[in-house]
């Protein structure tokens, strides 16, 4: 079905309003005179315009147009309206007239319809008319009088400019029409698109498997796809214009950008939603609210909490499997010691030797009880403001002093370095490491170990590096485990409570090492809050 267009509505109401003035101005013009012949005959003229549109609209009103018959309905308007204009012509006084520019009106009434062939037919059929009633009325065919100072010359004068104007008016029509027609596409196009645009935009929301929100800048809810309805059980109407932690309690308002993770009850259930959000801007760069993507975590956090305590309690096994094994060499070397001093034959020197090793063996299993004890249950640091300079040179002097080997000790080390910090934790820490450094370059000809302590904006730096034997690059990852030695007596804990003491102080250990040329590890300790420091603390 056509559907009518808004410019065939304009054409009947013009035709109307002309009518009807018309109508008005003879009325107007006439009052309390007789009418004459022409006047009678122009008000039937414009009783049947008058009537004809009246009969275009219930036409249009009730008639259901195909592209053909609402041409040919057109048509047959604009050809009635050429016929009734010539007669309003003849009624006028033909070239006297003053109604010849309703030609004009009917070619732009054609193009404005039709469009640009319709308006030179029209303005074709027009000027042919036009031009047979002006020849017809000069010859007297036609009994119309007319002024006798008009000569051929102006009949044919007043032909030519009346036919010019058509064509002309039709050209200009045709060519305002045939743009409009491409602006009309043109726009057409674009509204298209946009409205495809808008589909897929909503369809790609709505599909999405993500919850998404977007809220104006007071936090205030604008979107909620269809995701977020099902993750949070809330539904988009009642969602809508709800400030977001009403719905999400775990958020503040104002919006914060970034990356969040709360708590939501869903019926009975609670849910661990994952979420970020950022900021929403329009094309000028205007923050117009905010943007939030979440998900339901849930079955992820319950997953990671399923794996941290299987992690936990693979750790206890295995910690437990390394207790054991650390504490029976010890006792296997106690027992055998003593089911051997049972014997009464054996000599007084091997019964010495005995007690000595269960005695070492013993002091062995102390010393692991208590260090694990010690990594095991860790107390708090103790902070307090400290000489970390003089420290490092205690200690250092302390653990060569015990432990000398013939190794060189190289000491470079930043006088009066203040720090906050627990001191024995720290001895502790660098007494172990000094211990490795030791240990690594007893076999080692010409060992040297070098002992540099300096600060580095608000750092200290301990460096604590050895030419001795070196690990594995394999091994590197497994050095700070508790349990984990590569020496043949090690507990394995002395390098796991080092770096628990370094994390205890919001610290950083490094270790960088080669096999067969040494190990270097650098610790790194905030200075922490050191006001107030003098020399008798």
């Amino acid at each position: 079905m056509q559907k009518t267009p808004n410019s065939l509505y304009i054409l009947i109401f013009t035709r109307f309003f002309l009518s009807s003035l018309l109508a008005g101005l003879l009325i107007f013009l006439d009052l309390g005179e007789k009418l004459t012949k022409h006047q009678t005959f122009l008000y039937i003229w414009v009783f049947v315009v008058l009537a004809l549109t009246v009969l275009y609209l219930l036409v249009v009103r009730y008639k259901h147009f195909t592209t053909k018959t609402f041409k040919y309905f057109v048509y047959g308007q604009l050809i009635i309206d050429v016929l009734l204009v010539e007669s309003l012509i003849i009624l006028t006084g033909g070239i006297e007239s003053w109604f010849s520019f309703l030609h004009i009106l009917l070619t732009i009434g054609a193009s404005m319809v039709l469009g640009r062939r319709a308006g030179y037919i029209i303005a074709t059929f027009s000027a042919i008319l036009y031009g047979l009633i002006i020849d017809l009325q000069f010859y007297g065919v036609i009994p119309v009088k007319y002024s006798p100072s008009y000569g051929a010359t102006d009949f044919l004068y007043n032909i030519f400019v009346n036919i010019t104007g058509l064509y002309l008016t039709a050209f200009l029509m045709g060519y305002l029409v045939a743009r409009l027609e491409k602006t009309s596409e043109s726009l057409l196009k674009k509204d298209i698109d946009l409205r495809e645009l808008s589909r897929f935009h909503s369809e790609v929301i709505e599909n999405i498997p993500s919850g998404l929100f977007t809220t104006d800048p007071s936090g205030r809810v604008i979107l909620f796809n269809s995701a977020a309805e099902m993750i949070t059980g809330v539904n988009r109407e009642e969602a809508s214009f709800k400030l977001i932690n009403e719905i999400f309690p775990f958020l503040s308002i104002p919006l914060k950008q970034g990356r969040h993770q709360g708590e939501i009850i869903k019926g009975e259930e609670k849910r661990y939603i994952g979420m970020n959000i950022s900021l929403y801007k329009n094309f000028e760069g205007k923050t117009e609210g905010y943007i939030g993507t979440f998900q339901d975590v849930t079955t992820i956090i319950k997953m990671e909490e399923e794996i941290k305590r299987k992690e936990k309690l693979a750790a206890i096994g295995e910690l437990s499997a390394s207790i054991a094994h650390e504490l029976r060499n010890p006792l296997a070397s106690i027992k055998s010691s003593f089911e051997m001093l049972k014997e009464d034959s054996l000599p007084d020197e091997t019964r010495q030797r005995l007690m000595e090793i269960a005695i070492k063996e013993m002091d062995r299993l102390n010393s692991i009880v208590t260090d694990f004890l010690l990594y095991s249950n860790p107390k708090p640091p103790t902070v307090r403001t400290f000489n970390l300079s003089r420290l490092v040179h205690e200690v250092t002097e302390m653990v060569y002093n015990i432990k000398h080997s013939g190794a060189e000790l190289i000491k470079e080390i930043n006088e009066d370095i203040i720090i906050a910090a627990d001191e024995q934790k720290i001895r502790q820490l660098i007494w172990n490491l000094l211990l490795n450094a030791l240990d690594a370059i007893d076999k080692v000809d010409n060992g040297n170990i070098l002992v540099r302590l300096y600060q580095r904006d608000d750092f200290c730096k301990i460096l604590i590096k050895d030419n001795g034997c070196g690990i594995n690059a394999e091994e590197l990852d497994k050095i700070f485990y508790p349990f984990y030695s590569t020496k043949q007596k090690g507990t394995g804990l002395g390098l796991a409570i080092a770096y628990r003491i370094v994390e205890e102080h919001n610290g950083k250990i490094e270790v960088f090492s080669e096999k067969g040329k040494g190990t270097e590890f650098v610790i790194s300790l905030p200075k922490g809050n050191i006001n107030g420091f003098n020399e008798s603390t």
